[in-house]
């Protein structure tokens, strides 16, 4: 009888356990372009709009049908999508993407979305047929949240009503706040950048105060992120973050939106916008943040994350993956890994004109930089830095950068090393930037290896 009683407790116990373990998994950057808006075989309209992107566009809808199935057979409780779900807001995508979360939601897994940059009101939004490119319709913020009422918006326990952004609480013990970071589209027109204003911040403070009081822990997700991934970010790409815009009067600074996650009791963010693979943090008066940046579906390597936490503990788990596997030695052999690999040079265009501090011609800089760039680009898109070679690859930037100012600046070697002390220079900042990304430091702190299982614990 006694043997029955304790393996009876044991079985409660575990059980218990199990309840406070929630299973997650974080999608980011799907970029779906539904098939209906190119034609195949390809025409000269939509051939040329794919040299101009970084994205694998008319394979975004395959990528994304691919990953619905691994969750529907995975069966995680929750699926976080941090924004960009379509190429430019058409509507017809998004229809297509509202009809497979049910799918996923049908499966027994709840699905929370927020939008990002590309998915409202944008005057890209178009359709290649042949020769001619011409828009389609795309969404308001209105529609976008009437699209995707199913995935969050109609399970809000708070909204804000300016921004539309809300808090749910999806399963017992958890809260997760859900930013819109995207600019107000008064005038029809969509930009990169992220903003969280002051108003928000205080919602935001508000609810997550209300969930922590009764018990939950609080996570939240917005699309852009909310601290530099690796040095010069803020120089060579400050569109990637929240709140780098010069000289918007009440704009909060980024350290005082960090300040407020922490202040609010929010410790984990989720994000995504800049196509990257990586696992941050930064210290605040109120404890430690980390920034888990998702890569995009549509971009090398296709990358999406594994999640569990404990509602109880507070102990988070992070593992990553991409749709080609985990082994980097096979992705070149995939032919559409191959593809996006190619595509992510055109990220070079980011980066140069602020390598040399003057105008040069972006193609010329193409045929000395992309190459070399593009590896460092790649380790950075893919996570875990540190095993694509990281000495190799910096050097053969380093070399490179010589060669192109050398040619582009007609330097000899006198003025190219005069360039390479200049404190705060543009090369100091190149050789910082590529050393950042390979060898996974911000700051002087290293931190953690994205595609590593990374642990840690929420207060």
């Amino acid at each position: 009888m006694k043997r029955h009683l304790i393996s009876f407790l044991c079985l409660i116990a575990a059980m218990a356990v199990q309840a406070q373990q929630v299973s997650m998994m974080v999608m980011s950057d799907p970029h779906v372009m539904h098939t209906s808006l190119f034609d195949v075989p390809y025409g000269e309209a939509f051939l040329q709009s794919l040299g101009r992107d970084l994205k694998v566009n008319e394979s975004s809808q395959q990528l994304f049908d691919q990953f619905v199935e691994k969750v529907k057979a995975e069966r995680p409780q929750l699926l976080l999508i941090p924004g960009d779900l379509t190429k430019d807001g058409e509507r017809v995508s998004h229809d297509y993407i509202a009809k497979k979360l049910k799918e996923v939601e049908a499966a027994g897994t709840q699905v929370l979305v927020v939008p990002g940059n590309h998915d409202m009101e944008n005057p890209l939004a178009y359709g290649y047929q042949g020769t001619k490119a011409e828009r389609v319709p795309t969404v308001t913020e209105t529609e976008f949240r009437e699209i995707y009422k199913d995935f969050g918006y109609s399970e809000a326990v708070a909204m804000d009503t300016l921004t539309g952004s809300y808090i749910a609480y999806p399963v017992p013990g958890l809260a997760v706040v859900c930013l819109n970071s995207n600019i107000p589209n008064r005038l029809k027109a969509r930009y990169v950048h992220g903003r969280l204003m002051q108003p928000l911040l205080n919602w935001m403070e508000r609810v997550a105060g209300e969930a922590r009081s009764a018990g939950r822990k609080v996570i939240a997700m917005c699309h852009h992120e909310v601290m530099q991934h690796h040095n010069q970010e803020d120089f060579f790409a400050p569109t990637a973050m929240t709140n780098m815009e010069r000289g918007i009067k009440g704009l909060p600074t980024l350290k005082a939106v960090q300040e407020t996650f922490t202040r609010s009791g929010i410790h984990l963010v989720l994000t995504g916008h800049y196509h990257i693979q990586s696992i941050t943090d930064a210290e605040t008066m109120h404890g430690r943040l980390t920034d888990v940046s998702t890569g995009s579906l549509a971009g090398f390597p296709s990358p999406y994350r594994r999640m569990t936490l404990n509602t109880q503990t507070g102990r988070v788990r992070i593992t990553s993956a991409t749709m080609f596997g985990n082994n980097p030695r096979q992705w070149p052999t995939t032919e559409m890994a191959q593809r996006e690999m190619d595509r992510l040079r055109y990220m070079v265009q980011l980066y140069v004109p602020k390598l040399t501090g003057v105008k040069t011609d972006i193609n010329d800089a193409y045929q000395y930089l992309a190459t070399p760039y593009n590896k460092a680009l790649c380790a950075l898109a893919a996570g875990d830095e540190t095993s694509h070679k990281p000495k190799e690859i910096y050097d053969e930037c380093m070399d490179a950068t010589d060669r192109y100012i050398r040619h582009a600046l007609t330097y000899n070697a006198v003025k190219l090393n005069a360039l390479r002390q200049q404190k705060d220079g543009p090369y100091r900042r190149a050789s910082d930037l590529i050393h950042s990304i390979m060898y996974n430091y911000v700051g002087q702190r290293k931190h953690t290896n994205a595609d590593n299982s990374v642990t840690l614990t929420l207060p």
